[in-house]
Order: structure tokens, then C-alpha cells, then sequence
């Protein structure tokens, strides 16, 4: 992962409203499910790790987090969202030129299997047996996900709630156990995703689909590095032309295609929030000249990155000048 010198300001610390993140201070009072399930906190740099944690929904704004859990990478930023399973060990690395926001939701440990029961077991079996317990514990698919319509206004909502202050535990429980439950309903539409796929047994379509998702993952997470196309297949655990074929087949794009928009995305990012030059964003991005970069921004964007940034400037400097980006809009 690239450092960038810019990030590394004296006297700037991760604040945090949680106890779990070293070295931070609370900065709002709030009733008890508050402060255990919903977190916010803010910096250019932070690493921590995380032994036994709670089943959680991650979320940056303003940059981006290195999540790195199961030996797998994952790339953390306001373009979507992230599921981490309750008891799996993760790292955090952040090191940003911006001031990095996150908000992270922890669920009470089996909350999840309750909602799982309540929208699948018929309605005679949860009257007879209120308290039943799962065999096994809800697991998710742990993969970086775009921003939806399904999961995604939830988390606004509760990220816009927690931050104008204190809340009922009884709204707080509501709204965790919905988006639970919606989180489960895009967990079913990404399974109908990979009935999409060639193989014939439903296990090893799924297992298919979510090394594809791990190679796409991956590619996310270190596009700023001289990645290959083995580099990418060995991380999903496939040879390089199946990843090639399959990926193509999922995605819509080569891997090469893929890893060529997270860079221009990157940049789009650096362009407008910071001050850096083209050059330097065009090779902290991973793009290996001038040339190949404003070919691709162009080609993605249809203008050039000098144009990007000043229609962006523009904009900022016209409509909110004094005020800062609405990062939740």
C-alpha cells in the first residue's frame, strides 16, 4: 500500500465516539445502543486491528480504508459500503492526503439469526417457537459493495441521525434490525447473481461467484500497484485466463478494463478534494505514464484530468464557497 507524504501531519489524531479505537476521546454523549453499535470518527491515518469483532457495516467519506481480513484486501470508500462477519478478524490501514470520515455499525451478536428467522420460517413455526435458535450463525458475503437502493438509504439515514445527536435505543434497535433485514435481501439478490454462471452445481456457483468478487475485491484494494493479470487470478484462486473469461462474463469488463476505471476514480477524487499535481496523481494512482493516464481519464470521463479539475473548482467555487462538500447528498 503506497504512503502518501502529504498524509503524515504532526498532531493529527484519529478521533473516535467508540472505545474499541485506541488513543481516542468521545465526543457525544448517547444512550446506550448508540454508543456500542454506531461510530464515527475522523483523521488522515490510523491502523488498528480488530481480534473478535462484531458482525459490522463499514463506510468512509472524504477517502478511502484498507481493510484486510481473511487474506483478503478490501478498498473502503464513499462509492459503497463494506460486511465484515461477526468473529472475523480484521486490519485497518488508513493513510489519506484528506481528512478521512468513517461511520461503522456493530450489530449486537445474534441479532442477525433473529431477523434471518423472522423473514424465513413460516408464521405458525415463529409463534410456536418464539426464542428458537439457529444451528449456525448468519454468514455474509464480505465483499465491497457500490451503493444501492436497498441497503444504502438505511445507512444515510442512520448516519445522518446519529450525527444530529442523541437517539432512543428503541428507533436505534428499529433501524438496525431493518437494514438486518434488507442486508439479507441483497445477500439474495447477489446469490441469484451467480445463477448466471456456467456451473452446473449451485455450490460451486456460488463458491465461483465469490472468488470472482475476491478478485474484483482485490483489484479495488491495490490498483495503485504494477498489478498482473496472474497477480489478480491468484488472489480469487483461479487460473488467469477462467478469471479472465468468467470476470468478463460478471462484470461487463476485462480485468484490465476494471482495473484501469478504479484508477480514474481515484484520480477523479484527488483532482477535485486536493491540490496535488496531474503528475503526481497520475503515477500515485498506478497509471505508468501521462499518456496511458489521459488516455483513460478521457476516455471514461470525456475530458481531460486539467479539465475535470477546473469544471469541479468551478462548480464549488460557485455554489458553496465557504461551505464544505455535502458528503452525504
Amino acid at each position: 500500500m503506497k504512503r502518501s507524504r502529504r498524509s503524515r501531519r504532526k498532531g493529527e489524531n484519529w478521533i473516535a465516539n467508540g472505545p474499541q479505537i485506541r488513543d481516542t476521546q468521545q465526543i457525544m454523549p448517547a444512550p446506550l445502543l448508540q454508543q456500542t453499535s454506531l461510530f464515527v470518527a475522523q483523521g488522515f491515518r490510523h491502523d488498528a486491528f480488530a481480534p473478535c469483532p462484531l458482525l459490522s457495516v463499514k463506510c468512509m467519506f472524504n477517502g478511502s480504508a484498507l481493510y484486510r481480513a481473511d487474506r483478503a484486501w478490501f478498498s473502503v470508500n464513499e462509492a459503497g459500503y463494506l460486511v465484515l462477519n461477526d468473529q472475523q478478524p480484521y486490519e485497518i490501514h488508513i493513510d489519506s492526503p484528506t481528512r478521512v470520515e468513517s461511520f461503522i455499525i456493530f450489530f449486537p451478536r445474534g441479532w442477525a439469526e433473529q431477523v434471518f428467522q423472522s423473514v424465513t420460517l413460516p408464521a405458525e413455526e415463529l409463534l410456536d417457537q418464539p426464542e428458537r435458535k439457529l444451528d449456525r450463525p448468519v454468514h455474509f458475503f464480505e465483499r465491497f459493495t457500490r451503493h444501492d437502493e436497498l441497503v444504502s438509504p438505511a445507512l444515510v439515514t442512520l448516519r445522518r441521525a446519529h450525527k444530529s445527536g442523541p437517539l432512543a435505543d428503541t428507533w436505534v434497535e428499529q433501524r438496525l434490525r431493518q437494514l438486518l433485514a434488507r442486508m439479507l435481501q441483497a445477500q439474495n439478490d447477489a446469490l441469484r447473481e451467480s445463477d448466471a454462471l456456467p456451473a452446473r452445481r449451485v455450490s460451486t456457483r456460488e463458491e465461483l461467484w465469490r472468488r470472482l468478487n475476491r478478485g474484483r475485491d482485490f483489484i479495488h484494494a491495490r490498483f495503485e500497484s504494477a498489478l498482473t493479470l496472474s497477480d489478480i487470478a491468484s488472489a480469487a484462486c483461479l487460473s488467469p485466463y477462467h478469471f479472465m473469461r468468467e470476470f468478463k462474463a460478471v462484470f461487463r469488463l476485462t480485468p484490465h478494463q476494471y482495473l484501469s476505471a478504479c484508477r480514474v476514480e481515484r484520480a477523479k477524487f484527488l483532482l477535485e478534494r486536493t491540490e496535488l499535481p496531474v503528475t503526481e496523481i497520475c503515477f500515485s494512482v498506478g497509471f505508468e505514464s501521462l499518456g496511458s493516464f489521459s488516455s483513460w481519464f478521457s476516455r471514461l470521463t470525456g475530458v481531460s484530468p486539467r479539465a475535470w479539475r477546473c469544471g469541479k473548482k468551478a462548480v464549488l467555487k460557485k455554489f458553496s464557497p465557504n461551505c464544505p462538500v455535502n458528503m452525504t447528498a
